[in-house]
């Protein structure tokens, strides 16, 4: 009888089993008064389990029918559903509480608290290291390049001391909409990486020295000269008192490189939970080895960074970026793994060329066993298939194909292209001395 009982119960289990089958879900993430795409939502289930949305508000995550899916973006109400019910459009609510604003004196205080907080978190987990997933892709005239990798690096206050494990790249090649140039080597030969090491504040100032950051309104007293501060008091939904703190440059004044921007902070812990901001005073040197000669030239660049506190320190969650040059973009991604289970079989820590690491420490195919742990954009997708050579196997309900405008747009443009033949670019702190 008790042998009839284990064999009905173990036949239960399976069926539960069957039942509680991963699905991959799939969404987008809209601001429900403007309709506009939420970038870089937190779409959490567990501790192992979770991503955020892209650049333009999409995610797709494996989970179960009945794990519960949160949703939740700083400025917005949190929304949660079960995994079988989450919507192909999620609304997010932007929180509707009145802002009050604080003195200048207010701004100093909270600043003030903020940075030496900071400064001796990242003296005491000098040591602590965060595993990244990052993508990087590359627009110009009639050509789209994509990288992807996994990696390491030094993640409390500022990343410092990346270290790829694995990657990828590819490059779009159809000869539909692509200006065929063997001699274009894009952007291949660039030390743009430095970016990922820019943050509000720095204790590895590195190649970022010359720099003012919003931390300098406090480490060296001279912040009143070179940004107007203002600062708004509010309450998150969840009951979190916060200080939106807005830091614009003096541009007439300065002119090395300045980060403004708007710093979110939570009051009472005392915690920077996210920065949204540009650099302003950044020079792009470009070199034409068909010319010999190099020109330099203003770049825009704008940056996102999201902050975690549950390691007991201020650590890099998330950071993203985009950089312009003409008709030139950059965009780039870094999504902490968290506890995902991984093991790296090779290392390789970035020098001057970030690109030529990630091609040098090569592909392993068993850390990309985690398809979509970040949902590839449109223009993403197009380049991993319809490059041959770049490896990914899951491909998404998008349509790659270039629409009408798209491929006349690049034939107008390949004269553009061909100016740029051979051209390497660097990036300088400020206006180089003749």
């Amino acid at each position: 009888m008790r042998r009839f009982l284990f064999i009905i119960l173990l036949g239960l289990s399976g069926v539960v089993f069957a039942q509680e089958t991963q699905d991959t879900l799939t969404a987008v993430v809209r601001d429900a008064e403007t309709g506009e795409p939420v970038p870089y939502a937190s779409i959490y289930v567990s501790s192992s389990c979770g991503t955020i949305s892209n650049y333009e508000g999409e995610f797709s995550l494996a989970c179960l029918p009945s794990d519960v899916v949160r949703i939740s973006s700083i400025g917005y109400k949190q929304v949660s559903f079960t995994a079988s019910e989450l919507p192909s459009v999620v609304q997010m609510s932007p929180i509707s509480t009145t802002m009050r604003e604080l003195t200048v004196m207010g701004v100093d205080d909270v600043l003030y608290r903020l940075v030496r907080k900071m400064q001796k978190e990242a003296k005491k987990h000098k040591k602590a290291e965060g595993r990244y997933f990052f993508r990087l892709i590359t627009q110009y005239p009639g050509t789209d390049e994509l990288a992807e990798a996994f990696l390491s690096a030094k993640s409390s206050v500022q990343i410092r001391d990346l270290t790829f494990h694995s990657g990828n790249r590819g490059r779009l090649k159809a000869k539909t909409n692509v200006f065929e140039n063997p001699d274009l080597k894009g952007l291949g030969r660039t030390n743009l990486h430095v970016f990922l090491r820019l943050a509000p504040v720095l204790v590895n100032f590195d190649f970022w020295d010359l720099a003012i950051v919003p931390a300098d309104l406090v480490l060296l007293r001279r912040g009143k000269l070179y940004y107007d501060a203002s600062c708004l008091a509010y309450t998150e939904d969840d009951g979190t008192e916060m200080r939106k703190i807005r830091l614009v440059g003096k541009t007439d004044v300065v002119s090395s490189p300045i980060l403004e921007g708007t710093m979110y902070v939570d009051y009472k812990k005392c915690q920077l939970l996210r920065f949204e901001g540009q650099m302003r005073n950044l020079y792009l040197r470009t070199y034409d080895n068909a010319r010999r000669r190099s020109s330099i030239d203003t770049v825009k660049y704008e940056m996102h960074i999201d902050y975690r506190h549950d390691h007991g320190f201020s650590e890099i969650a998330n950071m993203s970026g985009t950089i312009v040059k003409d008709s030139v973009k950059l965009r780039y991604l870094m999504y902490g793994l968290g506890d995902k289970e991984i093991t790296f079989q090779k290392s390789k820590r970035v020098g001057d060329n970030m690109l030529a690491t990630i091609d040098e420490v090569g592909y392993d195919s068993t850390l990309w066993q985690m398809t979509d742990i970040v949902k590839r954009t449109k223009a993403e997708e197009r380049v991993a298939f319809g490059d041959t050579a770049f490896h990914m196997r899951n491909r998404s309900n998008y349509d790659v194909a270039p629409s009408q405008q798209e491929a006349d747009a690049n034939a107008y443009l390949r004269e553009a292209l061909r100016k740029l033949k051979g051209n390497t670019m660097q990036l300088h702190r400020g206006l180089p001395q003749k």
